[in-house]
Protein backbone atom coordinates (compact mmCIF):
# COMPACT_ATOMS: atom_id res chain seq x y z
CA UNK A 1 0.00 0.00 0.00
CA UNK A 2 1.35 3.46 -0.91
CA UNK A 3 2.73 5.46 2.01
CA UNK A 4 3.20 2.41 4.19
CA UNK A 5 6.40 2.59 6.26
CA UNK A 6 8.99 -0.09 5.72
CA UNK A 7 9.08 -2.59 8.58
CA UNK A 8 11.89 -2.36 11.10
CA UNK A 9 14.00 -5.48 10.85
CA UNK A 10 16.45 -6.98 13.39
CA UNK A 11 19.28 -6.19 10.97
CA UNK A 12 18.36 -2.49 11.00
CA UNK A 13 18.26 -2.43 14.82
CA UNK A 14 21.63 -4.15 15.03
CA UNK A 15 23.14 -1.66 12.56
CA UNK A 16 21.88 1.34 14.56
CA UNK A 17 23.12 -0.23 17.79
CA UNK A 18 26.58 -0.40 16.26
CA UNK A 19 26.43 3.32 15.50
CA UNK A 20 25.32 4.15 19.04
CA UNK A 21 27.99 1.88 20.49
CA UNK A 22 30.64 3.60 18.36
CA UNK A 23 29.42 7.05 19.45
CA UNK A 24 29.40 6.00 23.10
CA UNK A 25 32.92 4.60 22.80
CA UNK A 26 34.14 7.88 21.31
CA UNK A 27 32.54 9.89 24.14
CA UNK A 28 34.09 7.62 26.77
CA UNK A 29 37.49 7.66 25.08
CA UNK A 30 37.60 11.44 24.54
CA UNK A 31 38.78 12.37 28.10
CA UNK A 32 41.51 9.70 27.94
CA UNK A 33 42.73 10.84 24.52
CA UNK A 34 42.70 14.52 25.53
CA UNK A 35 44.46 13.55 28.76
CA UNK A 36 47.28 12.01 26.76
CA UNK A 37 47.58 14.94 24.34
CA UNK A 38 46.76 17.94 26.55
CA UNK A 39 46.04 16.96 30.20
CA UNK A 40 44.79 19.42 32.79
CA UNK A 41 47.55 20.96 34.87
CA UNK A 42 48.28 19.89 38.48
CA UNK A 43 46.63 23.09 39.76
CA UNK A 44 43.23 21.81 38.64
CA UNK A 45 43.50 19.01 41.23
CA UNK A 46 45.48 20.87 43.88
CA UNK A 47 42.75 23.49 44.20
CA UNK A 48 40.41 20.67 45.23
CA UNK A 49 42.56 20.26 48.35
CA UNK A 50 44.28 17.07 47.23
CA UNK A 51 47.58 16.04 45.72
CA UNK A 52 47.88 14.42 42.31
CA UNK A 53 47.89 10.64 42.50
CA UNK A 54 51.38 9.47 41.39
CA UNK A 55 51.92 7.23 38.38
CA UNK A 56 51.97 3.60 39.59
CA UNK A 57 55.30 1.81 39.46
CA UNK A 58 55.91 -1.70 38.19
CA UNK A 59 54.80 -4.15 40.91
CA UNK A 60 57.58 -6.14 42.55
CA UNK A 61 55.56 -8.21 45.03
CA UNK A 62 52.23 -9.98 45.14
CA UNK A 63 50.81 -7.33 47.45
CA UNK A 64 51.81 -4.60 45.00
CA UNK A 65 50.10 -6.47 42.16
CA UNK A 66 46.90 -6.54 44.22
CA UNK A 67 47.15 -2.77 44.77
CA UNK A 68 47.91 -1.99 41.12
CA UNK A 69 44.29 -1.66 39.84
CA UNK A 70 43.43 0.90 42.54
CA UNK A 71 46.66 2.83 41.87
CA UNK A 72 45.97 2.92 38.12
CA UNK A 73 42.38 4.01 38.75
CA UNK A 74 43.50 6.85 41.07
CA UNK A 75 46.12 7.99 38.55
CA UNK A 76 43.64 8.07 35.65
CA UNK A 77 41.06 9.95 37.73
CA UNK A 78 43.57 12.76 38.27
CA UNK A 79 45.02 12.79 34.75
CA UNK A 80 42.15 12.41 32.33
CA UNK A 81 41.48 15.32 29.96
CA UNK A 82 38.54 17.72 30.09
CA UNK A 83 38.48 17.19 33.86
CA UNK A 84 37.30 20.67 34.84
CA UNK A 85 34.78 20.83 31.99
CA UNK A 86 33.26 17.52 33.08
CA UNK A 87 33.17 18.59 36.74
CA UNK A 88 31.32 21.78 35.79
CA UNK A 89 28.91 19.80 33.60
CA UNK A 90 28.26 17.37 36.46
CA UNK A 91 27.55 20.26 38.82
CA UNK A 92 25.11 21.82 36.35
CA UNK A 93 23.35 18.53 35.64
CA UNK A 94 23.04 17.52 39.29
CA UNK A 95 21.82 20.91 40.46
CA UNK A 96 18.06 20.75 39.88
CA UNK A 97 15.85 23.74 39.42
CA UNK A 98 14.59 23.63 43.00
CA UNK A 99 16.74 26.59 43.90
CA UNK A 100 17.15 29.82 42.00
CA UNK A 101 19.71 32.57 42.23
CA UNK A 102 23.08 32.94 40.54
CA UNK A 103 26.50 31.30 40.46
CA UNK A 104 27.21 32.94 43.85
CA UNK A 105 23.82 32.76 45.57
CA UNK A 106 21.23 30.02 45.88
CA UNK A 107 17.70 31.05 46.83
CA UNK A 108 16.11 28.26 48.80
CA UNK A 109 12.72 27.62 50.31
CA UNK A 110 10.91 30.64 51.68
CA UNK A 111 13.36 32.96 49.92
CA UNK A 112 16.30 32.22 52.25
CA UNK A 113 19.60 32.94 50.50
CA UNK A 114 22.72 30.80 50.71
CA UNK A 115 26.26 31.61 49.64
CA UNK A 116 27.68 29.22 47.03
CA UNK A 117 31.20 30.67 47.10
CA UNK A 118 34.14 28.95 48.82
CA UNK A 119 32.26 25.64 48.49
CA UNK A 120 30.07 26.67 51.46
CA UNK A 121 26.88 24.81 50.49
CA UNK A 122 28.69 21.71 49.24
CA UNK A 123 30.88 21.79 52.35
CA UNK A 124 27.82 21.78 54.63
CA UNK A 125 26.29 18.94 52.62
CA UNK A 126 29.44 16.83 52.90
CA UNK A 127 29.84 16.90 49.12
CA UNK A 128 33.38 18.22 49.45
CA UNK A 129 35.86 16.77 51.96
CA UNK A 130 39.37 18.12 51.47
CA UNK A 131 40.88 15.76 53.99
CA UNK A 132 44.50 16.61 53.26
CA UNK A 133 43.95 20.34 53.69
CA UNK A 134 41.90 19.74 56.84
CA UNK A 135 44.69 17.61 58.28
CA UNK A 136 47.28 20.27 57.45
CA UNK A 137 45.11 22.95 59.07
CA UNK A 138 44.61 20.81 62.18
CA UNK A 139 48.38 20.34 62.50
CA UNK A 140 48.91 24.10 62.29
CA UNK A 141 46.19 24.96 64.82
CA UNK A 142 47.52 22.30 67.19
CA UNK A 143 51.02 23.77 66.83
CA UNK A 144 49.64 27.23 67.66
CA UNK A 145 47.93 25.77 70.71
CA UNK A 146 51.22 24.21 71.89
CA UNK A 147 53.16 27.46 71.30
CA UNK A 148 50.60 29.48 73.25
CA UNK A 149 50.46 26.93 76.04
CA UNK A 150 54.20 27.40 76.60
CA UNK A 151 53.51 31.12 77.08
CA UNK A 152 50.69 30.44 79.54
CA UNK A 153 48.08 31.67 77.04
CA UNK A 154 44.79 29.80 76.90
CA UNK A 155 43.52 28.77 73.46
CA UNK A 156 40.08 27.80 72.21
CA UNK A 157 38.62 26.94 68.78
CA UNK A 158 35.00 27.79 67.92
CA UNK A 159 33.99 28.05 64.26
CA UNK A 160 30.73 29.80 63.27
CA UNK A 161 28.81 27.37 61.01
CA UNK A 162 27.76 28.18 57.46
CA UNK A 163 24.18 29.33 57.02
CA UNK A 164 23.61 26.17 54.96
CA UNK A 165 24.66 24.11 57.99
CA UNK A 166 22.21 25.89 60.29
CA UNK A 167 19.21 26.02 57.93
CA UNK A 168 19.48 22.81 55.85
CA UNK A 169 15.72 22.39 55.65
CA UNK A 170 15.50 25.51 53.48
CA UNK A 171 17.88 24.02 50.93
CA UNK A 172 16.87 21.94 47.90
CA UNK A 173 17.34 18.22 48.40
CA UNK A 174 20.61 18.01 46.43
CA UNK A 175 22.24 20.49 48.83
CA UNK A 176 21.10 18.89 52.08
CA UNK A 177 23.37 16.69 54.16
CA UNK A 178 21.97 13.18 54.23
CA UNK A 179 24.25 11.86 56.94
CA UNK A 180 27.55 12.62 55.22
CA UNK A 181 30.64 13.41 57.25
CA UNK A 182 31.76 17.02 56.82
CA UNK A 183 34.97 19.00 57.10
CA UNK A 184 33.59 20.52 60.31
CA UNK A 185 33.28 16.99 61.77
CA UNK A 186 36.78 16.03 60.70
CA UNK A 187 38.29 19.31 61.90
CA UNK A 188 36.81 19.16 65.42
CA UNK A 189 37.42 15.44 65.88
CA UNK A 190 41.05 15.77 64.81
CA UNK A 191 41.66 18.77 67.09
CA UNK A 192 40.09 17.00 70.05
CA UNK A 193 42.38 14.02 69.43
CA UNK A 194 45.33 16.41 69.72
CA UNK A 195 44.07 17.88 72.99
CA UNK A 196 42.90 21.23 71.61
CA UNK A 197 39.83 22.74 73.31
CA UNK A 198 36.97 23.15 70.86
CA UNK A 199 33.35 24.27 70.86
CA UNK A 200 30.92 22.79 68.33
CA UNK A 201 28.65 25.72 67.50
CA UNK A 202 26.32 23.71 65.24
CA UNK A 203 24.00 22.43 67.99
CA UNK A 204 24.19 25.87 69.62
CA UNK A 205 22.85 27.47 66.45
CA UNK A 206 20.24 24.75 66.03
CA UNK A 207 18.86 25.61 69.46
CA UNK A 208 19.14 29.37 68.92
CA UNK A 209 17.01 29.26 65.76
CA UNK A 210 14.14 27.75 67.75
CA UNK A 211 13.98 30.98 69.78
CA UNK A 212 14.37 33.49 66.94
CA UNK A 213 16.34 34.22 63.80
CA UNK A 214 19.88 32.92 64.29
CA UNK A 215 21.02 33.93 60.77
CA UNK A 216 19.79 36.60 58.39
CA UNK A 217 17.63 35.48 55.48
CA UNK A 218 19.42 37.61 52.87
CA UNK A 219 22.94 37.67 54.30
CA UNK A 220 25.72 35.17 55.04
CA UNK A 221 26.09 36.20 58.70
CA UNK A 222 24.47 35.26 61.94
CA UNK A 223 22.15 37.73 63.65
CA UNK A 224 22.83 39.32 67.02
CA UNK A 225 20.81 36.46 68.56
CA UNK A 226 23.01 33.90 66.83
CA UNK A 227 26.19 35.73 67.87
CA UNK A 228 24.94 35.94 71.46
CA UNK A 229 24.21 32.20 71.58
CA UNK A 230 27.72 31.48 70.28
CA UNK A 231 29.26 33.89 72.78
CA UNK A 232 27.51 32.22 75.71
CA UNK A 233 28.64 28.78 74.51
CA UNK A 234 32.25 29.96 74.15
CA UNK A 235 32.48 31.59 77.58
CA UNK A 236 30.88 28.53 79.18
CA UNK A 237 33.47 26.27 77.56
CA UNK A 238 36.22 28.73 78.48
CA UNK A 239 35.40 28.63 82.18
CA UNK A 240 33.67 32.03 82.36
CA UNK A 241 29.98 31.22 82.94
CA UNK A 242 29.63 34.55 84.77
CA UNK A 243 30.28 36.32 81.44
CA UNK A 244 27.06 34.97 79.92
CA UNK A 245 24.49 37.45 78.68
CA UNK A 246 20.70 37.10 78.83
CA UNK A 247 19.06 37.57 75.41
CA UNK A 248 16.06 39.14 77.13
CA UNK A 249 18.17 42.11 78.25
CA UNK A 250 20.96 42.10 75.63
CA UNK A 251 18.72 42.23 72.54
CA UNK A 252 16.37 44.94 71.33
CA UNK A 253 12.87 44.23 70.06
CA UNK A 254 12.74 43.09 66.41
CA UNK A 255 12.95 45.83 63.81
CA UNK A 256 13.18 46.02 60.00
CA UNK A 257 16.50 45.33 58.27
CA UNK A 258 16.78 45.90 54.55
CA UNK A 259 19.01 44.05 52.12
CA UNK A 260 22.06 41.97 53.00
CA UNK A 261 25.32 40.92 51.37
CA UNK A 262 23.69 38.06 49.44
CA UNK A 263 20.86 40.31 48.33
CA UNK A 264 23.48 42.74 47.00
CA UNK A 265 25.10 39.95 45.01
CA UNK A 266 21.73 39.30 43.37
CA UNK A 267 21.03 43.02 42.89
CA UNK A 268 17.85 42.90 45.00
CA UNK A 269 19.12 44.69 48.12
CA UNK A 270 16.35 47.29 47.86
CA UNK A 271 13.61 44.73 47.35
CA UNK A 272 14.00 42.50 50.41
CA UNK A 273 13.80 43.09 54.15
CA UNK A 274 13.26 41.14 57.36
CA UNK A 275 12.56 41.65 61.06
CA UNK A 276 15.65 41.12 63.23
CA UNK A 277 16.83 41.82 66.78
CA UNK A 278 19.86 44.05 67.21
CA UNK A 279 22.31 44.02 70.08
CA UNK A 280 21.42 46.49 72.81
CA UNK A 281 24.99 46.81 74.11
CA UNK A 282 27.01 49.85 72.96
CA UNK A 283 29.86 48.96 70.54
CA UNK A 284 32.40 51.42 72.03
CA UNK A 285 35.32 53.15 70.32
CA UNK A 286 37.71 51.05 68.27
CA UNK A 287 41.42 51.69 67.83
CA UNK A 288 41.99 50.72 64.20
CA UNK A 289 45.19 48.77 63.64
CA UNK A 290 45.09 49.07 59.84
CA UNK A 291 43.89 51.65 57.33
CA UNK A 292 40.88 49.43 56.61
CA UNK A 293 37.88 50.65 58.66
CA UNK A 294 36.62 47.05 58.71
CA UNK A 295 40.04 45.60 59.54
CA UNK A 296 41.96 44.74 62.69
CA UNK A 297 41.20 46.71 65.84
CA UNK A 298 41.66 46.88 69.60
CA UNK A 299 39.30 48.14 72.29
CA UNK A 300 40.03 48.93 75.93
CA UNK A 301 37.29 48.81 78.53
CA UNK A 302 38.91 51.15 81.09
CA UNK A 303 38.70 48.64 83.93
CA UNK A 304 40.95 45.74 84.97
CA UNK A 305 40.54 42.42 83.27
CA UNK A 306 42.16 39.96 80.86
CA UNK A 307 43.05 40.62 77.22
CA UNK A 308 41.13 38.45 74.77
CA UNK A 309 42.53 38.16 71.24
CA UNK A 310 40.08 36.88 68.62
CA UNK A 311 41.35 35.58 65.29
CA UNK A 312 38.37 35.42 62.99
CA UNK A 313 36.42 37.08 60.21
CA UNK A 314 33.31 39.22 59.77
CA UNK A 315 31.23 36.88 61.95
CA UNK A 316 33.16 37.93 65.06
CA UNK A 317 34.34 41.34 63.84
CA UNK A 318 31.03 42.74 65.04
CA UNK A 319 29.07 41.96 68.25
CA UNK A 320 31.78 40.08 70.13
CA UNK A 321 33.70 43.12 71.33
CA UNK A 322 30.53 44.69 72.74
CA UNK A 323 29.69 41.49 74.59
CA UNK A 324 33.21 41.10 75.98
CA UNK A 325 34.04 44.66 77.05
CA UNK A 326 31.93 44.68 80.27
CA UNK A 327 33.96 41.68 81.48
CA UNK A 328 37.52 42.17 80.19
CA UNK A 329 40.21 44.80 80.12
CA UNK A 330 40.89 44.69 76.38
CA UNK A 331 39.60 43.03 73.22
CA UNK A 332 41.83 42.62 70.18
CA UNK A 333 40.30 41.41 66.93
CA UNK A 334 42.50 40.33 64.01
CA UNK A 335 41.58 38.83 60.66
CA UNK A 336 42.87 35.27 60.50
CA UNK A 337 44.02 35.96 56.91
CA UNK A 338 43.36 32.35 55.87
CA UNK A 339 45.95 31.35 58.51
CA UNK A 340 48.44 34.00 57.35
CA UNK A 341 47.97 36.50 60.21
CA UNK A 342 50.96 38.11 61.91
CA UNK A 343 52.12 35.88 64.76
CA UNK A 344 54.01 38.89 66.13
CA UNK A 345 50.67 40.16 67.43
CA UNK A 346 51.02 37.64 70.27
CA UNK A 347 54.13 39.45 71.54
CA UNK A 348 52.62 42.86 70.81
CA UNK A 349 49.34 42.42 72.68
CA UNK A 350 50.31 39.66 75.15
CA UNK A 351 46.81 38.19 75.37
CA UNK A 352 45.62 36.05 78.23
CA UNK A 353 43.41 34.06 75.87
CA UNK A 354 43.27 33.50 72.11
CA UNK A 355 40.03 32.44 70.41
CA UNK A 356 40.44 30.91 66.94
CA UNK A 357 37.11 31.60 65.19
CA UNK A 358 37.24 31.54 61.37
CA UNK A 359 33.83 30.59 60.01
CA UNK A 360 33.17 27.09 58.64
CA UNK A 361 33.90 27.92 55.01
CA UNK A 362 37.32 29.18 56.12
CA UNK A 363 38.14 26.16 58.29
CA UNK A 364 40.91 25.00 55.98
CA UNK A 365 43.98 27.18 55.55
CA UNK A 366 45.06 28.28 52.11
CA UNK A 367 47.65 25.83 50.75
CA UNK A 368 51.10 26.55 52.14
CA UNK A 369 49.93 29.50 54.27
CA UNK A 370 51.19 29.86 57.85
CA UNK A 371 51.17 32.77 60.29
CA UNK A 372 53.91 35.27 59.49
CA UNK A 373 56.78 34.77 61.93
CA UNK A 374 55.34 31.59 63.41
CA UNK A 375 58.15 29.48 64.94
CA UNK A 376 58.81 26.07 63.49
Amino acid sequence: MAGRAAPVTPAMIARHRRYFALAAALVIAAPLVVGLVSPDGPASVLKEGRRLAPAPGWPATGAEWLKLPAAVDAFLKDHFGLRQALIRAHKDLTKPMLGTGSDAVLVGRGGRMFYLGEEAVRQSAGLVLRDERVASSVDLVAAMNAALEKRGVRFLVASPPNGSTVYPDDLPDWAQNHGRRTEYDLFLDSLAAKGVRTVDLRPVMAEARTEGAAYYRHDTHWTARGALAAFNAVVDADGHPDWRLDPATALNAPGPRKGGDLARLLGVQDAVSEEVEELRLPPGEKELLTSDPWGDYAQTSGHPGPTILILGDSFTGAHFEAMLLPRVGRVVWLSHQHCGFDWGAIDRFRPDEVWWMPTERFLVCDPGVRPAGFPG
